[in-house]
């Protein structure tokens, strides 16, 4: 047995590898330039199967397994490997790699923002990113500076459970009670309003710096946290532009220390500023 064939492709295909890396110039490989293509990286793992194919049958004029297999043991024994069967492996070896960081990316990578293109994506952007990806944030608003509403998410689940350890409140009835997921996007709603309205009041806290307006603003709070950003500031020159902005909130302080909540509420903002941008472009 003699495998210096085999080794040879694999460090070939090593090395074709972290050339494809170096040239794609991401430093999160998976994250920047897998997941967000990952239509183009199915075609080109199919492209080069079918090369790796197509050399195969040119070298053993066979389409049965079997005369397949004992081309490509020639890899691991003293006989003479053919050039065709050394690229083809090559090929085939490259395929998987590529169809591998395709399944990796759908398993355990979130859709990337750039998948999200019309206004009409909105309500699915929201549903993935807040309802459908575990943990992160509870609840998301997408608002005028008026308040009215474009889309709003709650996952109602994770709210509930998280509601029944939180400090009760005070019902219609003056009596104490647990406060219900309901309950809980009210305030929030109050809120992501209540904080676009004293804007010029938080402006005023960082005028010192001389850095402009604020356009994101994060409370790490007792209970969880809250995001809010600007994705179109207010114009202070037209009293009919009141901006527009997005909120999110978690009550897990787990999900604000792992930053967990702040990645899926910038994923959320990416795919927003996505869509915003094509609508600027028509």
């Amino acid at each position: 047995m003699n495998p210096m064939d085999l080794v040879v492709v694999v460090a070939l295909g090593s090395a074709l590898y972290a050339v494809i890396v170096a040239l794609a110039g991401r430093r999160q490989f998976l994250n920047k330039a897998v997941n967000p293509h990952r239509t183009s990286w199915l075609i080109a793992a199919a492209s080069i199967l079918w090369v790796g194919i197509s050399l195969m049958r040119w070298e053993v004029q066979s389409w049965k397994l079997e005369e397949w297999g004992k081309a490509l043991g020639q890899l691991v024994t003293d006989a003479p490997t053919p050039a065709r069967i050394k690229v083809a492996s090559l090929a085939v070896l490259l395929s998987l790699v590529f169809f591998s960081l395709v399944l990796w990316s759908a398993l355990f990578l979130p859709r990337d923002p750039a998948s999200f293109h019309r206004p009409e994506h909105r309500k699915k952007a929201f549903r993935y990113y807040v309802s459908k990806l575990r943990g992160g944030i509870d609840y998301a608003l997408l608002a005028w500076g008026d308040g009215e509403p474009l889309e709003e998410e709650l996952h109602k689940t994770q709210v509930s459970d998280r509601c029944t350890h939180l400090p009760k409140i005070m019902g219609a009835d003056g009596v104490l009670r647990t406060r219900t997921p309901e309950d809980q996007a009210r305030f929030w709603r109050e809120l992501a309003s209540h904080i676009h309205r004293r804007m010029n009041d938080l402006d005023a806290l960082i005028d010192g710096a001389n850095q402009g307006r604020n356009r994101r603003i994060v409370f790490d709070t007792e209970y969880g946290g809250i995001f809010f950003k600007y994705l179109r500031l207010p114009d202070p020159r037209n009293k009919v532009d009141g901006g527009l902005f997005l909120f999110g909130a978690t009550l897990s302080q787990r999900e604000m220390d792992s930053e967990s909540a702040s990645n899926q509420f910038n994923l959320l903002l990416g795919a927003l500023q996505h869509i915003d941008r094509n609508i600027r472009l028509g």
